[in-house]
């Protein structure tokens, strides 16, 4: 008996909850009906300290298996209490940047494919395996170990080493497209080469073209402000045992006896900072720096077809760089100036806000702010950098 009444007073009690559910759906229909633009609204932007806690993939592998990551091979093995780490900047394009730099790569990547060897293609940057938006970098060190107990006092330094940098937030700008090789990788890499006066750029490239020891002394400094934070980068890294970031190993001892420096040097550290969007395997060769420079100055519109302009353009002889120029300036008669946008100027608008700088130490990314104005009255203070509830 007391079963049968179980089962009545359950279905009672379904048929009493059936209304209350209807009526939550009308509800929720006429809530969406009522405010169409709040589902068209854009969702304001995440804050920077939530891309820090998942800038790390999830290790699969409790060795090293480049079929695991592409074909790429670690610079420095995983080994049991050491912590890879790396200092960079960060940087987010915007919807409307990431938009101009993937069509740059698929028109770059068309007019590639016959050039490249089989099986080999561009893997971009900009996004994961899984599709989603990933930021990109300028580095400020090499991927570097640090033990155990170096990894707190490393970023210790790195703090108050910023902190009484006095150098404050800034901007900079891509000024062009290049390919570069790295020996420890065995990749080529495709970057923004950055400056945070382009004018002064260009008038130092032209300066260095003339000759003149004078001009390249007083106009070679495109980048004061990361070169000052590369070079306390460089000191806190080299006291932990690791090699600085834009320098060569110093050479082995001459069998002359000859001094050979304790440390390497760069060439050019104001012009290397760069910004890397895409990888390959192949070798930049002569033709393939040809094709990336024909890409990056061809208009964004025409070329957002590449099937019909790139093949083309590389199986016609000399002479059609002459139609071509002469097409080019019948265009310009009729066209608009935003139908003529090439990639360079669309690339050459873009800005690259820091704020700071990031420290990754094994799988934990820490915000290194600039010292803002408040900050730099109070560059003895190492709590200055760490913000509210000393986070």
């Amino acid at each position: 008996m007391g079963l049968v009444d179980y089962s009545d007073s359950s279905s009672e009690g379904e048929e009493l909850t059936t209304p209350r559910t209807k009526r939550q759906k009308t509800s929720n229909n006429s809530q969406t009906t009522s405010s169409p633009s709040t589902s068209k609204s854009e969702l304001p932007p995440l804050p920077s300290a939530f891309h820090d806690l998942y800038a790390s993939t999830v290790r699969v592998s409790a060795s090293d298996d480049p079929t695991l990551h592409q074909g790429r091979k670690r610079v420095n093995p995983h080994k049991v209490g050491h912590w890879p780490s790396h200092l960079y900047i960060e940087w987010h394009p915007t919807h409307q940047e990431r938009t101009t730099l993937t069509a740059l790569l698929s028109t770059l990547q068309s007019a590639l494919t016959p050039q490249l060897p089989q099986n080999t293609s561009i893997t971009s940057f900009l996004t994961s395996d899984l599709g989603a938006p990933q930021p990109l970098h300028i580095s400020l060190s090499r991927p570097i170990v640090l033990s155990a107990s170096q990894k707190d006092s490393f970023l210790d330094d790195l703090e108050r080493s910023i902190l009484g940098s006095g150098i404050a937030p800034f901007t900079l700008t891509p000024t062009g497209l290049q390919w570069h090789r790295t020996a420890e990788s065995g990749r080529s890499f495709l970057v923004l080469r950055v400056a945070d006066n382009p004018t002064k750029s260009s008038s130092s490239s032209s300066n260095s073209n003339s000759g003149s020891k004078e001009g390249k002394g007083t106009s070679v400094e495109t980048n004061p402000q990361l070169t000052a934070l590369l070079r306390r980068a460089n000191t806190i890294v080299t006291a932990s045992g690791q090699l600085a970031l834009y320098t060569t190993p110093p050479p082995p001892p001459s069998h002359t006896g000859s001094e050979s420096g304790g440390r390497g040097e760069s060439t050019d550290v104001d012009g290397a900072f760069h910004i890397s969007i895409a990888w390959s395997f192949a070798s930049p060769s002569a033709e393939l720096r040809r094709v990336t420079e024909e890409v990056f100055t061809s208009s964004v519109a025409t070329s957002s077809d590449p099937a019909k302009t790139r093949p083309k353009k590389r199986n016609q002889d000399e002479n059609s760089a002459e139609k071509k120029s002469t097409k080019k300036l019948n265009e310009d008669d009729v066209s608009t100036s935003s139908s003529l946008l090439t990639f360079k100027d669309a690339v050459g608008d873009m800005r690259v806000r820091v704020e700071g700088i990031k420290a990754k130490i094994g799988n934990v990314v820490t915000h290194v702010p600039l010292p803002t104005a408040r900050g730099r009255r109070n560059e003895g203070d190492s709590e200055g950098v760490r913000g509210l509830f000393g986070i």
